[in-house]
């Protein structure tokens, strides 16, 4: 028999694979109820007596072709198989197979929705139903089908299985070596919650994820230990789906985490379920409470709905015991106002110190939940924290691997390299230089003015002010509002428009400036600007950008830029540019050129502003006054918001203005 290999599957052992599937199928039988499973059955096992070189040849010249490599292969090991997954009782005997011919007139259904956009497979899936080999002959409305349409450049025909009773697509398996793979698995899986399924494969795929465990902790290869840990999870073992899932959370939007729901377990109330309720709280999220809320106890949903409101209200904050909590809320303090990258220092220095609550744990996944930490953690970062040698302590207290039987067969690879390594990676952090200060460079204010900058803005600095006090004197009234992200402030902005002022995020940054951004404000109307900029600057200094774009700029509506500084409640000097014209009052400051501020800001078309103009005058005001805007914090992150006074004042004596805004359910003049 020749020894060939076909994926995973060594199809020149087939026999010793199947023995194995169909011993552990018999032990499995004695878990279940006597009534649930025929003695015979049991008896007889899964397979048959080989079909050998005659049947294979007998069954190759009924159909008038050769067999395709890995079911030739099975054949010779048994005639056919039972209960291959849960919908088919019969498989694959070589006397029964016959072609397909699509009984059920499936191909024109196909057909009729393939058009020039169609792919490959499209047209592959379509034409298969009238040329497969049916292999499935006892079934539950499940056909199994081998393509010979679609023969692969190892010889292999793809499995096609239709599940008549679900309404989808069939799955495709590249070979009938990966389908019957596939169904082992889905046996395993089956079994995987009864502790009492115990055998050379789940205890080796077990072994082989508390390796994974233990390197993960000591900073191991993180896409190989993902692949030992998906391994497993695909038999059904749900400590590696968990562990997988954890690893999982810190590379991505984090959703939902396999776990036993335990409210008395600190891994569960402070790390898996601010996960899972920040999940459901995001947009897109259920809007039914009440169904989420029922996949938990009774006596537990008044404590899942508190976390469910603080997730929804952003109030949430990430705790950890020990050193990495203090840097955590160190880290949480930057972030908020603004600081993102000093925040993602000083947690990758902490992460160091971090412990797991126990080994079913191997990541900080809660802080993903963190409404202010959680965007500073990108998948990079996320990884960045994984490849750090972390829990020292609980590896310490794990002790040696436990031994670990061959793997013996194709079912279960042979561990990967990094697993048997772990005593040899360095318990030191992993360099924190961040690999995305290429995308978000030290920010300045030249990235609102680029082709991707902002369409419109309105930006203020205040010297010696902290971001409250700054809020304050835009006119907010009452405590800051909770941490929002851009698509939090555009709630904001929209169904907040009938109540009138502007909606801005403060934040700090260096040389003890604060700053109040807003995204999209009101209309710039020169003629009725209310002088607020100003008044921002009492006692100290204050700069005021305020830059408007539309998309398609005319006389009616022109581009603007206005730029002001003021010191103690007076401005010092203005400028502003409409429509193709420049008007600047006063004294500009030391060391900033006013011809930035006038002509230069024009493209030469009229209402339009010229972006290479408005960019290097913003690059004139962050070089003369050391102000600069974090992009990162200010695009991804979350910072305070506030609702403040407008800058355009009320009408005045003969004055009148008509404002319009759309609202959901109508509209309002």
């Amino acid at each position: 028999m020749v020894d060939v290999r076909i994926g995973d599957v060594d199809i020149g052992n087939w026999q010793s694979f199947l023995d194995r599937w169909s011993a552990q199928w018999i032990a499995a039988q004695d878990l279940l109820d006597p009534e649930e499973y025929d003695e015979e059955d049991v008896a007889a096992g899964l397979g048959f007596p080989p079909a050998g070189d005659r049947g294979t040849a007998a069954l190759e010249e009924r159909l008038g072709t050769r067999l395709p490599p890995s079911y030739r292969a099975f054949l010779q090991a048994s005639n056919g198989w039972r209960y291959t997954g849960t919908a088919v009782y019969l498989l694959g005997v070589a006397e029964d197979v016959h072609w397909h011919r699509d009984p059920l007139g499936l191909t024109p259904l196909y057909e009729e929705n393939l058009d020039e956009r169609s792919g490959q497979d499209e047209i592959l899936r379509a034409g298969m139903w009238k040329r497969s080999l049916q292999l499935s002959l006892d079934s539950d409305m499940t056909d199994v089908l081998l393509d010979p349409g679609d023969v692969g450049e190892d010889g292999e025909w793809p499995v096609y299985v239709y599940k008549g009773w679900s309404g989808e697509y069939p799955d495709r398996y590249d070979s009938f070596a990966d389908y019957m793979e596939a169904m082992y698995r889905e046996f395993h899986q089956g079994y995987s919650d009864r502790p009492e399924f115990d055998n050379e494969v789940t205890r080796e795929l077990d072994a082989s994820v508390e390796r994974a465990r233990l390197a993960c902790l000591a900073g191991g290869d993180v896409d190989e230990l993902l692949a030992v840990l998906d391994r497993a999870r695909s038999f059904g073992r749900e400590r590696a789906r968990r562990l997988r899932d954890q690893m999982a959370a810190m590379l991505g939007p984090a959703g939902y985490l396999a776990d036993t729901v335990d409210l008395d377990d600190p891994l569960y109330v402070r790390e898996i379920l601010p996960v899972v309720v920040a999940a459901e709280a995001r947009p897109g999220g259920s809007t039914d409470e009440e169904w989420f809320l029922r996949r938990y106890e009774e006596r537990d949903r008044p404590r899942v709905k508190a976390a469910l409101r603080d997730a929804k209200e952003r109030t949430f904050r990430y705790e950890a015991p020990g050193p990495f909590g203090r840097a955590v809320a160190e880290a949480r303090e930057q972030a908020r106002w603004g600081d993102t990258d000093a925040a993602w220092r000083t947690i990758a220095a902490g992460v160091a110190e971090w412990e797991p609550y126990g080994p079913e744990q191997v990541a900080p996944v809660g802080l993903m939940a963190d409404p202010v930490l959680g965007p500073v953690i990108t998948p990079e970062r996320g990884r960045r924290l994984l490849r750090t040698a972390r829990g020292g302590a609980e590896r310490r207290r794990t002790g040696p691997l436990p031994d670990v039987p061959a793997a013996g067969s194709w079912v279960v690879p042979a561990p990967v390299p990094v697993l048997d390594a772990v005593s040899v990676v360095e318990d030191a952090p992993v360099p924190v230089e961040d690999p995305e200060a290429v995308l978000f460079p030290e920010p300045g204010l030249g990235w609102l003015g680029g082709e991707r900058g902002e369409h419109s803005y309105r930006l203020v600095f205040a010297h010696g002010v902290t971001p409250e006090a700054l809020a304050e004197r835009l006119g907010a009234e009452g405590p800051l509002l909770a941490p929002c992200s851009e698509q939090d402030m555009w709630g904001l902005r929209h169904w907040g428009r009938g109540r009138g002022g502007a909606v801005f995020r403060v934040g700090s940054c260096a040389g003890g400036w604060s700053f109040a951004f807003e995204r999209g404000p009101e209309t710039f109307q020169p003629s009725r600007l209310s002088g607020l900029d100003a008044e921002v600057s009492r006692g100290t200094r204050a700069i005021s950008i305020w830059s408007e774009r539309h998309q398609a700029a005319g006389e009616a509506f022109p581009d603007a830029f206005r730029f002001s500084y003021a010191e103690d409640g007076r401005e010092r000097f203005g400028s502003t540019v409409r429509g193709g014209g420049a008007e600047s009052t006063g004294t500009p400051p030391e060391g900033l050129d006013p011809a930035l501020f006038g002509a230069a800001l024009v493209d030469g078309s009229g209402p339009r502003l010229d972006r290479d103009g408005e960019t290097r005058a913003l690059d004139a005001v962050a070089g003369a006054f050391g102000v600069a805007l974090p992009q990162f914090a200010v695009c991804h992150g979350r910072l305070h918001a506030a609702r403040g006074t407008s800058w355009i004042r009320p009408p005045g004596p003969g004055e009148r203005y008509l404002t319009f805004s759309r609202i959901r359910g109508g509209a309002e003049g």
